[in-house]
């Protein structure tokens, strides 16, 4: 892959960070190229012609903000892991120089990673992981209509409702009680927050599908956990599958997906357990 220009995207003031930074900033020197530093917490810069990469230099929430400040751009976001759980980050940051070399030599795959776009009135957007639209935290709690083909479908009271892609479904989905979904199915996951429900139960639906919430009463609405704006009673958003994708750049020796659910989240752990007694 040809690099001539490198957006890293990280946050000011983390000293694992600057560290990671100042190393490739030395490094991108040697090789000519040119490095721009990214705030996550501000706007994504002017993108210029073709041989960008994106470093998300930071957490998953790096990731999350780096997927979203170049949505439009397309650029491939490499994750260097700087922080704890790191379940989108490929790389950890003390062996980012090494795995960009390898980006240099071609040794490295660019994934695409399905996107969600939402809607309400005139504020729109687009996340990687999740829309959400949750109760105010003065009340706790907020009752939603789920409309699909126009016709309301359930009807959730409780905590809220989360709106996932497949990237989110190992994210406040899972927490939330829903289904993993591979990274490259294309679907649009629904799993209510808390229900006062038994009969509530997550909902997996084509992509190509619009999903309405009509909140009955109060809510918030959430785009990749940052707080978009206060919901009244009877707004409706709406959400469908984004014409334009975050691509990931994978390693060529990046553990297997369900290796990593395991080795993050445990997932399908099989080792003896140890009896008691």
């Amino acid at each position: 892959m040809e690099i001539r220009r490198l957006y890293v995207v990280t946050r000011p003031g983390e000293e694992r960070a600057i560290r990671a930074l100042a190393i490739l900033k030395g490094w991108s020197g040697a090789k000519g190229i040119e490095a721009i530093t990214v705030d996550r917490e501000g706007k994504a810069p002017r993108v210029q012609g073709g041989g960008a990469l994106v470093v998300a230099l930071g957490g998953d929430g790096t990731v999350l903000r780096a997927a979203s400040l170049f949505a439009e751009s397309g650029l491939p976001i490499l994750g260097a892991n700087v922080g704890n759980l790191g379940f989108l980050t490929q790389v950890p940051a003390a062996s980012l120089t090494l795995a960009l070399e390898e980006v240099l030599q071609g040794r490295c795959r660019v994934e695409e990673r399905m996107r969600l776009s939402f809607q309400c009135g005139s504020r729109r957007g687009t996340v990687l992981n999740d829309v959400v639209v949750a109760a105010p935290a003065d009340s706790r709690f907020c009752e939603l209509d789920l409309l699909w083909k126009g016709e309301t479908i359930a009807t959730c009271p409780g905590d809220g409702l989360v709106l996932a892609t497949p990237t989110g479904s190992t994210a406040y989905a899972l927490s939330a009680g829903g289904p993993v979904l591979i990274p490259e199915a294309r679907a649009i996951l629904a799993v209510p927050i808390a229900p006062h429900k038994l009969g509530l139960r997550p909902v997996v639906f084509q992509p190509g599908e619009t999903l309405t919430v009509h909140p009955r009463s109060a809510a918030c609405l959430f785009a990749d956990g940052d707080p978009v704006l206060d919901l009244p009673a009877e707004a409706n958003v709406d959400v469908r599958e984004s014409p334009l994708p975050t691509r990931l750049v994978r390693m060529h020796d990046a553990p297997s997906f369900f290796r990593l659910l395991g080795e993050k989240l445990a997932w399908g752990d099989s080792r003896p357990r140890k009896l008691k007694g």
